[in-house]
Order: structure tokens, then sequence, then C-alpha cells
């Protein structure tokens, strides 16, 4: 049972993060979108679907991690930051990025009732989100080597910077 375990933390977090890097990556393309005074209606509901899951699969990831029985992790263990003898930095950074993903994903569903500015600035906060959740999986993990982490991630990114930079110079000219 304990290889059965292992595989599903493995899965569910693997996943949540693919989840997490395509909604990351369709919000930064619907930010393009939008400066370019283009439709972004279907992105913006791919983009808070795609968190939605990730959210649901990283609550899956941290129920197996509490059953898990080759570790067996108390609860306190995986949802209070530092409070383990099990790689303490990455595990916090993991407990960490759980409760900015909840308070992303609650404050997106509740942005018309605490105000679209508020809402804004909180949403501003998920840089540091996805930099834990990054770091968390290089340091926790052993499915993929930094290296293809580091270009999984910086690509799109420069792409994206690329494609806002094309705008804002096309706005100057203009």
């Amino acid at each position: 049972m304990e290889m059965f375990e292992w595989y599903i933390i493995r899965a569910t977090g693997t996943v949540a993060y693919l989840l997490l890097y395509l909604s990351v990556i369709i919000g930064l393309y619907t930010q393009v979108q939008k400066k370019r005074k283009q439709k972004v209606t279907l992105s913006l509901v791919l983009h808070e679907s795609l968190s939605n899951w990730a959210l649901y699969l990283v609550l899956g990831h941290v129920g197996f991690l509490l059953i898990d029985s080759y570790i067996s992790f108390q609860w306190f263990e995986i949802l209070i930051p530092f409070n383990t003898d099990y790689k303490p930095l990455p595990m916090a950074m993991g407990a960490l990025s759980l409760y900015f993903l909840i308070i992303t994903v609650v404050t997106s569903k509740a942005r018309k009732k605490i105000g679209y500015q508020k809402w804004r600035k909180l949403h501003a906060l998920n840089p540091i989100l996805y930099i834990l959740v990054t770091v968390h999986g290089l340091f926790i993990g052993t499915d993929f080597q930094g290296v293809v982490i580091a270009a999984v991630n910086i690509v799109p990114l420069f792409i994206m910077g690329v494609m806002l930079q094309k705008k804002d110079q096309k706005l100057s000219v203009s």
C-alpha cells in the first residue's frame, strides 16, 4: 500500500503544480489580451477553473500525506510551517503555498464583495505563491530536475514579457 500512497501523493502534487502553471500562463496571457483590448471571458473562466482544480488536487495531496503510512505525518506537521523534522523548509513552503492558494481562490470568488481594488492587491501576491510551490517541489520532490523546471517556467514568462513589450512599443509609436 505504501507505493500506491507514494504515487498518489506525487501525482496529486505534480498535477496540481501543472494546473497552477497553466493557470498562471493563461492569467498572463489574459493580461496581454486585455492590453490589446481583446475579449478575455473564456480565458478568465479557464484561468479560474484551473486554479480551482489545482486547489482540489492540493487538498487531495495533503489528505494523502495524512494517511501515508511510510512517513506517518501528523496534521500539525503538514499544516503548521516549520513544525516537522522531515525537510522543514520545503514542507513549510508547501504549507504556506496551500494558504496562499486558498486565499487566492476564496478572494477571487468573493471579488465583487471585497471590491476589485482589494482583490487586485491580494491577487498581486500570487507570484509569491508560485515561487513557494516551485521551490517546494524542487526541494522535496524527485520527479523533475531543476533545469527542466527552470526552463518550463522561464521560457513562457520570457515570451509573455516580449509580448507585453511589443504592445507597449505599439502604444508609444501610435
